[in-house]
């Protein structure tokens, strides 16, 4: 499927103020399952020098600055993506030792994932009920995935929440709430009990039956050795397929933050959002 989006990011300011440089994280990832055909990035102001970079974890970053002071900064995105994924699960094979729980993997894939191991927290109660989980389901990889993104699905209160940094995984976990991305990050820290690397992933879903905008959306993906990084959606309880546009991924969600930077001056700025995903009708799928 081709998927057309628009994203518009509006920053006002009390005051005029100093915009620092800044990285934007907007490009979608061209990869085996998906890739970019078109894209474009407008700012207002216009900014004095601009440069693409692949930052620490291999995403397309856009860095730009900006000269004198400003009371608003407009981005505005616009891409065309080609998405081709239809199974989640087209392995050809997966290493028997992440076929069963908990996992291992080869001392050097180890090394290489360790960020993506790490836990920000040692919560036992997240342990323990991962634990339970994957017993439940005889200790099985695919099975305790699919459940776990279920679970959370079915037990736990989606709301929105534009601002503000990530809940951590016990604050989401004792509350049964969060954003999509606090969902993204107790699934993260289930898995990594279990053995399992996961990172974060910011990026679009498209659902034809949505009644309002669309917003970015996060998710979480786990590396499993001859089937690579894939995808699972705990807010809507699915893994992820040619629905799901993936941007950047890192981690810890900061990793994958849609823009990074900061600005000098006094008061505060409003943040505004707009996305809408539509799919291009003629695609041929």
């Amino acid at each position: 499927m081709i998927f057309q989006i628009s994203h518009r990011i509006h920053f006002q300011y009390d005051d005029a103020v100093i915009i620092q440089p800044l990285t934007i994280r907007l490009r979608p990832r061209s990869d085996g399952a998906q890739r970019v055909l078109d894209w474009r990035c407008e700012l207002t102001p216009d900014p004095s020098a601009s440069t693409s970079i692949l930052d620490v974890f291999g995403n397309v970053a856009f860095q730009v600055s900006f000269e004198g002071s400003h009371r608003e900064l407009t981005i505005n995105v616009e891409s065309e993506v080609e998405a081709s994924r239809i199974n989640p699960f087209d392995y050809l094979s997966l290493d028997s030792r992440v076929t069963n729980l908990p996992a291992f993997y080869d001392l050097r894939i180890g090394q290489a994932l360790a960020p993506n191991l790490h836990r920000q927290t040692m919560d036992l109660t997240i342990g323990h009920w991962a634990g339970e989980l994957s017993g439940s389901v005889g200790w099985q990889t695919q099975p305790f995935l699919l459940k776990l993104c279920e679970e959370i699905n079915r037990n736990y209160t989606t709301e929105c929440r534009y601002e503000g940094a990530t809940f951590s995984p016990t604050k989401t976990f004792n509350e049964k709430r969060g954003a999509c991305r606090d969902l993204a990050a107790l699934f993260m820290d289930a898995c990594r009990t279990q053995g399992l690397a996961a990172r974060f992933v910011s990026g679009y879903v498209y659902e034809p039956n949505r009644t309002h905008g669309s917003e970015l959306h996060a998710w979480a993906e786990v590396y499993l050795p001859g089937g690579g990084w894939r995808g699972y959606d705990p807010t809507l309880g699915i893994a992820v397929a040619d629905a799901h546009i993936p941007v950047a991924a890192g981690p810890e969600p900061e990793w994958a933050a849609p823009t990074e930077g900061c600005y000098i001056g006094t008061g505060d700025s409003i943040i505004d959002y707009q996305v809408k995903v539509t799919r291009k009708l003629g695609d041929g799928t």
